[in-house]
């Protein structure tokens, strides 16, 4: 009996001691919490974008009836009754300036802000943003010809008597164009999901609405026409120069379409990329000066990007 006791006492001791020697099992780990893309947001972007213009006219040759109807460097009949003077040829020339002759390709730097609000539902985020950019997208071509030996006009007074005098010229043709898409502006719809892929910290978005750009075109025309003799080629007297510059700006409503990525560094702080494509639809392309005007008749343009994005977010209730 008394044996049984002392081993009953003996065993009530060790067992806690062995208990506390005994490894604890790790505690269950903690939900993860899906961060809330609720919120007001504003940020900038700077990337790359690339455009293109189609014309519905081919630039280069500059021989259509508006030239003519227009008279492009013609001489009035004022000065042709003060003096004696040279009748300018008309301004053609057979060379295209543009790749095709009626397409223009751009490409340059996109930067600008944005500021949106959106709200989540689930996986599920649902937004408005609007953005403003600045663009560096200039293209200019020229070109340069020389027509030797051409037949010209010579208006002379003789004596009182005014008459027209068959004569030969060298004639420099130079055409200048240029076009530029400077601002572009974008109020869109987003929709997103977000703890699907990538988990809560990510947001796959598309995004689509109306779009508003600043195109403006710029034309130089250069005609120089030197009167020579036919059989030496020797310049008689001097040069006769006239230009043509004008400059051509609109602006125009479209749509835009893109696709994009946010990743939350932060609960407030916000890295991303965007793709967007820009369209716009038909406008004239037309230009003035003082006495002239002409046009390219109407053309499309097209604008891609991919920029990359910072911003801040102020969560919402």
């Amino acid at each position: 009996m008394r044996k049984l006791f002392l081993s009953g006492v003996l065993a009530s001791v060790a067992l806690p001691a062995i208990a506390a020697d005994m490894p604890l099992k790790a505690p269950r780990p903690a939900e993860a919490i899906i961060a809330d893309w609720s919120g007001v947001y504003s940020g900038f972007a700077v990337g790359g974008a690339w455009g293109r213009e189609k014309l519905d006219r081919d630039v280069g040759l500059f021989d259509n009836p508006a030239l003519s109807s227009s008279q492009l460097f013609g001489t009035s009949a004022t000065r042709i009754f003060e003096s004696n003077v040279l009748i300018q040829p008309p301004f053609v020339m057979d060379t295209c300036l543009l790749s095709n002759c009626n397409t223009i390709k751009m490409s340059g730097i996109m930067a600008g802000g944005f500021a949106g609000v959106q709200k989540q539902w689930g996986n599920w985020v649902i937004g408005l943003e609007g953005s403003w950019d600045w663009l560096s997208l200039k293209k200019t071509l020229s070109s340069t010809e020389v027509s030797l030996r051409e037949p010209i006009v010579r208006f002379e007074v003789v004596e009182g008597t005014p008459r027209l005098v068959d004569a030969t010229a060298n004639v420099t043709r130079t055409a200048r164009v240029s076009a530029k898409i400077d601002q572009v502006a974008d109020l869109r719809g987003k929709t997103g999901l977000t703890n699907v892929f990538f988990g809560p910290n990510v947001l796959l978005y598309g995004t689509g609405g109306v779009s508003i750009a600043h195109i403006q075109h710029s034309l130089t025309l250069t005609e120089s026409t030197q009167r020579i003799n036919p059989s030496t080629g020797a310049n008689i007297g001097n040069p006769r120069t006239t230009e043509f510059d004008a400059v051509s700006g609109d602006t125009r409503l479209g749509w835009v379409l893109g696709a994009g990525f946010d990743w939350k560094v932060t609960p407030n702080f916000i890295l991303g990329v965007l793709y967007r494509h820009h369209e716009f639809p038909k406008s004239t392309v037309a230009f003035s000066d003082a006495t002239n005007s002409l046009g390219f008749g109407t053309s499309r343009v097209s604008l891609d990007s991919v920029q990359a994005r910072a911003s801040i977010l102020f969560p919402i209730q």
